[in-house]
């Protein structure tokens, strides 16, 4: 039995975080065997909370990487060495059922694959370093790329895990719900168009939300959903882009074993041809 300890921010009704914990439980028993006892289940009533919240812990335990996670309503870390779930209420509000349920599912796959302190403090890669060496890169900036190339593995993972152990129509609806174009993913394009580095950065960001969705796709019922999805979510960006993206989806998420840490070194190799065009442009930028 997993012991979930309740943390409450703001005005939180007692029986939506019954629901909460009724779902998470559901999900531990099934994910069984794992090794998580304690969890730790953090409940804001409203989104500017979460992010004074993060940013504050961000500056408390050193967080190198800028925070990319201002806009889901569920996450998880592990920054205080035990797994940690937080849900903001104000953003699940107007969410389907199916959605806040397989968000919250994800989240407790989290805490089963990546519930430890080990998950979170990530080495370099050599690649990286080589890549750092060659294009000038900021420590500031590979912190960045190796968070954002982390959690789209972990993402992955945990849906892989999730799907095999049975979880298929709120995953769906889960990632229907992520596979959305917004308003904020045009502008932050835009913002980064002719920045190569920005470029970078924006385009390894969007592997989060589609490396989530990768393991449905092999589904008999919705996988081909999932993979118009997919496609539509990258029809903003140019075709080269887009290409560049699917690719790592369709062949390099798949080829990933079962070890995180060496999972997150391959996928720095399937990047590789990203970081070559984009960096390379920089390059021959600054020449001119």
């Amino acid at each position: 039995m997993v012991h979930i300890v309740v943390s409450k921010f703001g005005e939180v009704c007692e029986e939506e975080i019954g629901d909460v914990i009724e779902i998470m439980e559901e999900c531990y028993r099934r994910l069984a065997p794992h090794e998580v006892a304690l969890v730790d289940l953090y409940v804001f009533e409203r989104s500017s909370s979460v992010e004074a919240f993060l940013a504050k812990e961000c500056m408390e335990v050193g967080v190198a990487s800028a925070s990319f996670d201002e806009l889901f309503f569920a996450m998880h870390d592990a920054w205080r060495g035990t797994p940690r779930i937080i849900l903001c209420f104000e953003r699940m509000k107007k969410l389907q059922k199916l959605v806040k349920m397989g968000g919250i599912r994800h989240e407790v796959g989290h805490s089963v694959l990546h519930g430890s302190l080990d998950y979170y403090i990530l080495s370099f890669p050599l690649p990286l370093l080589k890549f750092a060496d060659q294009y000038k890169l900021s420590f500031e900036y590979l912190a960045n790329l190796i968070y954002l190339i982390s959690i789209a593995v972990k993402d992955y993972e945990v849906s892989r895990l999730l799907y095999r152990r049975g979880y298929v129509e709120d995953q769906v609806a889960y990632n229907r719900h992520l596979l959305r174009v917004t308003e904020n993913d045009l502008l932050s394009w835009k913002a980064s168009r002719n920045i190569p580095e920005a470029e970078v950065l924006y385009l390894i960001s969007c592997l989060k939300v589609a490396g989530c969705a990768v393991p449905l796709l092999v589904d008999k019922e919705f996988g081909e959903e999932i993979r118009l999805h997919l496609m539509e979510n990258f029809s903003y960006l140019p075709a080269d882009c887009s290409s560049l993206l699917l690719k790592v989806l369709f062949e390099g998420f798949p080829s990933l074993g079962m070890n995180t840490l060496e999972n997150i070194g391959q996928m720095v190799s399937e990047l590789k041809v990203i970081f070559e065009t984009y960096f390379n442009r920089k390059s021959s930028l600054s020449k001119m």
